[in-house]
């Protein structure tokens, strides 16, 4: 049986390259996460229905370590995204989300794509 053997040249370096994954990783994601919030915000005001102005100026977003959030600053918000007995729901969050999936899927696809080439670039 032939023997075969390999050997890698610059180990330390390829480790070196994945002990900083994590803090890529996270950096990445969190700039992800962050356009995600942004367009989900946008999309969301041009879809929220006007009768006052209201419930459009509450829309809010915020964004954090590893996490974002839109909602608005009313009482009335889940009634008129859900809807009630007496109103059909106007579900302008749902919309802005499903709308934008394929964005949202390729914020965090160019995420990764970025962590790996520079990893990659590490080595």
């Amino acid at each position: 049986m032939a023997n075969i053997n390999i050997t890698i040249s610059n180990a330390a370096e390829i480790k070196a390259a994945f002990r900083r994954a994590p803090e890529l990783m996270t950096s990445e994601l969190n700039t992800a996460i962050k356009k995600v919030v942004i367009t989900i915000q946008g999309d969301s005001m041009r879809n929220t229905p006007v009768d006052t102005g209201r419930l459009r100026a509450s829309t809010y977003s915020k964004y954090g370590y590893l996490s974002g959030e839109v909602g608005t600053h009313t009482n009335y918000d889940v009634f008129v995204h859900e809807g009630t007995r007496y109103m059909k729901a106007r579900p302008y969050l749902l919309t802005a989300i499903e709308s934008n999936e394929n964005k949202i899927n390729d914020y965090f696809t160019a995420a990764v794509d970025k962590v790996l080439k520079k990893l990659g670039d590490l080595t």
